[in-house]
């Protein structure tokens, strides 16, 4: 079968590339010709122009780093990624679309509110809602909503291309509820494109750095409130630690190095989690809500199934960090469970794509 998969693989985004990797391989083992559909609005390309006047500094050094950060992260889509030529409109995927038997949306946020309705310079776009004129199959694998309630002023949008789709899968429970009020019944949960890899893969990936670390540390990577964060955690957690990506190195072997090298992980990132149970290690997840509310539900859709539920911290609780990261973890029962929810995946892709 001739695939195509619309993602936010262009994300400057550890996670969002990695999971587009491993989707895209996943599917080229069982046997497929896979392609990435290289869509991109104009509005997210990264640039200097509207910085050269800003008097902010801090702005513009974090705008600085994104751009060093993303030019590390090309050279893995490079490498590991097949991509089309770039396209900028949903009439430019369009044009192409009918080139594959089936295009895949997903997985990751890619059916947010947000990017719906203003994902094309300020402009609705409905590309990951595979809202074009197009006469093959249309999948969803492992769609995340980015909210737990889809809000009314695009729920009608949302559900009149949902409506278009051969099958649907989503990332987190709350996913189910929002395809039934968008009127369809038949979604399943899978798992994120990462759990189908084994860590054999992603140690290659990580062997492949040469950056330098302590022989014992604690990692903390955050992609949200690192400002505030940090220096909370660091007063804590009085051991060696490693934050984000120093010393400054932002390649994806490096990330995942850090975290397959560390004694711990504590993060609010999704995938930074994902790693660190691909690489046996204690972790704890530290939230700005509490409780199974909005984006936290991606948390407790995987740590639930998994029993680990309890090593999810609400930012107000951290004190109790030091003893959640030495709390033991039957590794050999996690890798049982997660192996069964894997080949969950990997059936729903195997009985789609016919």
């Amino acid at each position: 079968m001739k695939i195509g998969i619309l993602t936010f693989h262009w994300a400057t985004n550890y996670g969002a590339i990695l999971q587009s990797y491993a989707l895209q391989r996943t599917l080229t083992d069982m046997g497929h010709d896979v392609e990435i559909i290289n869509y991109k609005p104009k509005n997210y390309d990264l640039g200097f122009g509207s910085f050269f006047h800003n008097k902010r500094i801090r702005v513009f050094t974090k705008h600085l780093k994104e751009c060093i950060k993303e030019r590390a992260l090309s050279k893995f889509r490079e490498a590991n990624l097949r991509v089309s030529r770039r396209l900028y409109t949903v009439k430019e995927v369009e044009a192409i679309a009918n080139n594959y038997d089936i295009i895949i949306s997903g997985s990751d946020q890619v059916m947010n509110p947000s990017f719906l309705c203003w994902g094309e310079e300020k402009h609705a776009s409905s590309a990951y809602f595979l809202g074009f004129n197009y006469s093959g199959k249309r999948v969803a694998y492992a769609v995340s909503f980015g909210c737990t309630t889809y809000p009314d002023y695009a729920a009608e949008e949302a559900r009149r291309h949902l409506a278009k789709f051969d099958t649907i899968s989503v990332r987190e429970q709350s996913g189910v509820e929002i395809v039934k009020s968008l009127g369809r019944e038949d979604a399943i949960v899978v798992p994120d494109p990462t759990a189908l890899l084994d860590s054999a893969t992603y140690h290659t990936i990580a062997n492949q750095s040469t950056k330098s670390l302590p022989v014992e540390y604690g990692y903390l990577f955050f992609i949200r409130n690192i400002e505030e964060r940090i220096p909370q955690l660091r007063s804590i957690l009085h051991n060696n630690i490693v934050v984000n990506s120093s010393p400054i190195d932002y390649s994806m072997g490096s990330w995942l190095k850090s975290i397959a090298n560390a004694q711990y992980i504590v993060t609010d990132s999704f995938h930074a989690m994902m790693m660190a149970i691909k690489f046996r290690k204690p972790f704890a997840v530290v939230t700005n809500l509490k409780g199974n509310v909005e984006m936290n539900d991606r948390f407790y859709s995987l740590l639930g199934r998994l029993g680990l539920s309890d090593r999810i911290v609400y930012k107000e609780d951290i004190a109790t960090l030091p003893e959640i990261v030495e709390r033991p973890i039957d590794w050999s029962k996690i890798e049982v469970l997660m192996a069964e929810y894997s080949d969950i995946g990997r059936e729903y892709l195997r009985t789609v794509i016919r």
